[in-house]
């Protein structure tokens, strides 16, 4: 689906996210924002995960040179549970954290059709996680990349790209294409952290009147080079700790089949997928092998009136790292263990949806999904309602309300994990400091309840012209037994421990566990214009208000005076987020595009959470000589910036400059 600017400035668009089937953008009654391949081509992104701060409601923070933290509507985190991100419609979550490896997530972004996301709970059609919303990216069908695509790049912090892609036509319905691609990078700016990632892929397509199917198989494998510490507490105190490098690979596969039947009346969908993922990272160490089998029809009943049923069932092997026989002779700086590290999880799901046209202008649909997960033994009930007034052909308002659930993860109810550190301690009596080992230990907690949040959202679109676009949503959640980690407890005091465990070194050990004990709301205001007040200009802004309020009973970091505890993490957030790209066709020859990024200051007196504003403006320079030339763009990122962290505690970012050419070859 190729679009002009002046369509998607109309709005003119058809998803298919929503409810499983295609629809126009203003009949759906829900938070949607399609991030179409012109913006995603022309903000000069390296990475799908940057291209989302497109989008309304998505939170985008840069964690590193090559890595992102993800999440939407707030309570952000590292590895954000409560969002489902998914390639034509295959998760790629992380079964051990529930949430998503940014850094794995790539694909050639010319062959990316358009970006969906839905903010809001749609549990009812997407089940786990799709607890704050749903993010799918929809690639191109075969039948619309023939010919050779050849990128390259080049850039500071060492950056590389090499892009290839071949399409071809077998007969009049199977096209197909293959892909690869590589990336190098430093993983830090100031740092000697190497880091590639290389992929390659390939898909077909079948179109006919009737059927429609899609084959798709691929993999990656991420690298990264860190200096590191080993610690050998057998040794004598002057030589416990050795230097070492660490090398972190993350690699996976897959393979999935789409097959779509249509009749006149009634259609049938199909979709299975198979994927195989590990890592050495030690935190989360980790192989995971995947069988997922959705299947659903669209039943069209008299009246304007249309049913969908479905059900599914998804099988995860799991190999994770046992506890070593001998923890002390080799402790990494970070690590996690299970007690259960061989083992199959289950979900099954049946859900169905009630669409209906009440009346002329008046439209609402009814449903619900039950969705059982064997690693807690929990079944969840997952419905929604929704209505969408047409108040005229240009303007449309919705009101929903859904419950969403959380696929439980494996690393909060199965695994155990520790961090190395020291301690210092005064003797009381000579007034000397001593230097001692310690260890922070998180312990699994399997008897927790599922996450879940209940949200009520209501939106309006308007299109007033064909040049202006205008769609606002205000939201309010409520979220239940959100993870958390309750009060420290010293276990080890000078080597000496509570179970009369002797420790060598003196050794301090405090530990703490998992815990469900914290509820939160969160409620906000979200709108996204789009404007072309000429053909060759268009304005694609969105911003963002968020705030979240959290509440938790029992520990000392719920208590109003606490200074640190997953509490403050999710009320000391920045409140407002703005996104203003324009797109600027100076000649046929030449393009200018303009990114800028602003989020708001975390203002407290708390040191560890203070937070200057962020503001960051981008710049792409484009040249074709002809629509057949290969495409040359120069792109800054950060443009004057300078150093500068998107989060006050990871690592420091700076401006760069890359230069990129594309050409496609028919």
């Amino acid at each position: 689906m190729s679009m002009s600017l002046e369509e998607l400035a109309n709005a003119d668009i058809r998803i298919t996210s929503a409810a499983k089937k295609p629809q126009a953008l203003n009949e759906v009654p829900a938070a949607v924002y399609v991030i179409s391949q012109e913006q995603i081509r022309r903000s000069g992104v390296r990475s799908v995960a940057e291209a989302l701060a497109l989008a309304p409601g998505v939170q985008v923070n840069k964690i590193s040179t090559f890595n992102w933290q993800v999440s939407m509507r707030g309570l952000n985190e590292v590895l954000f549970n409560k969002l489902l991100v998914m390639i034509d419609g295959r998760s790629v979550f992380s079964p051990l954290m529930s949430g998503t490896y940014w850094h794995t997530i790539d694909t050639i972004l010319e062959d990316i059709e358009r970006i969906e996301v839905i903010r809001g709970t749609a549990g009812t059609m997407w089940g786990g996680n799709a607890a704050n919303g749903v993010i799918n990216i929809i690639t191109r069908n075969s039948h619309q990349t023939p010919g050779h695509f050849i990128e390259v790049a080049a850039g500071e912090n060492q950056y590389q790209e090499l892009s290839y892609r071949y399409g071809f036509s077998l007969n009049d319905h199977w096209a197909a294409r293959f892909y690869a691609k590589g990336v190098k990078s430093d993983y830090y700016s100031d740092w000697n952290d190497a880091w590639q990632n290389l992929r390659g892929g390939f898909r077909a397509d079948y179109d006919g009147s009737e059927r429609e199917i899609t084959l798709q198989a691929g993999g990656f494998e991420t690298r990264s080079s860190h200096d590191w510490t080993v610690a050998d507490f057998y040794r004598p105190s002057d030589s416990i700790y050795s230097p070492a490098r660490l090398n972190v690979y993350h690699r996976g596969a897959y393979a999935s089949v789409d097959w779509l039947e249509h009749g006149e009346t009634t259609s049938y969908e199909l979709h299975l997928w198979l994927d195989a993922n590990e890592t050495n990272e030690p935190s989360a160490e980790a192989e995971f092998y995947t069988f997922d089998l959705d299947t659903l029809a669209h039943h069209s009943l008299a009246a304007g009136h249309s049913l969908t049923l479905g059900g599914g069932a998804r099988v995860i092997h799991r190999r994770t790292e046992p506890y070593p026989g001998d923890f002390l002779r080799q402790t990494e700086p970070w690590g996690r263990f299970s007690h259960d590290p061989r083992g199959t999880d289950v979900i099954l799901n049946a859900y169905l949806q009630l669409d209906s046209q009440l009346t002329e202008k008046l439209t609402g649909l009814l449903g619900a999904k039950v969705e059982h997960f064997s690693i807690n033994d929990a079944t969840e009930f997952q419905p929604q309602a929704r209505l969408l007034y047409h108040v005229s052909p240009q303007q449309q308002v919705w009101l929903g309300a859904g419950r969403g659930a959380v696929t439980p993860s494996f690393v909060d109810s199965k695994t155990d994990g520790y961090i190395l550190g020291q301690v210092e301690v005064q003797n009381n009596a000579t007034g000397a400091n001593t230097v001692h080992p310690m260890l922070i230990s998180t312990t699994a907690n399997p008897d927790m309840d599922t996450e879940t949040v209940t949200t009520v959202d209501i939106g309006h679109r308007i299109s007033p012209t064909a040049e202006l676009a205008i769609d606002s949503t205000l939201f309010y959640s409520r979220f239940k037994n959100l993870r958390m980690l309750d009060d420290m407890a010293i276990q080890c005091v000078y080597g000496l421990c509570t179970d009369g465990t002797q420790l060598p070194h003196g050794m301090f050990v405090i530990g703490n566990s998992y815990s469900d004990a914290l509820d939160a709301e969160s409620y906000g205001f979200e709108t996204a214009v789009r404007w072309s007040p000429m053909p060759v200009f268009t304005l694609n802004t969105s911003y963002s208000y968020i705030r979240t309020k959290a509440d938790c009973q029992g520990y000392s970091s719920c208590e109003p005076d606490a200074d640190t505890g997953y509490r403050l993490n999710h009320e000391l957030q920045p409140a407002h987020y703005l996104s203003v790209q324009s797109l600027w066709d100076i000649t046929p020859e030449w393009q200018l595009d303009l990114w800028y990024r602003y989020k708001s200051a975390v203002s407290t007196s708390n040191d560890f959470y203070r937070a200057p504003s962020v503001s960051t403006l981008d710049l792409r320079l484009a040249w074709q000589a002809t629509p057949h030339s290969p495409q040359i763009e120069l792109i800054v990122d950060a443009l004057g910036k300078g150093h500068y962290r998107d989060l006050p505690t990871k690592a420091k970012l700076e401006d760069s400059i890359t230069l990129r050419a594309a050409w496609n070859l028919l």
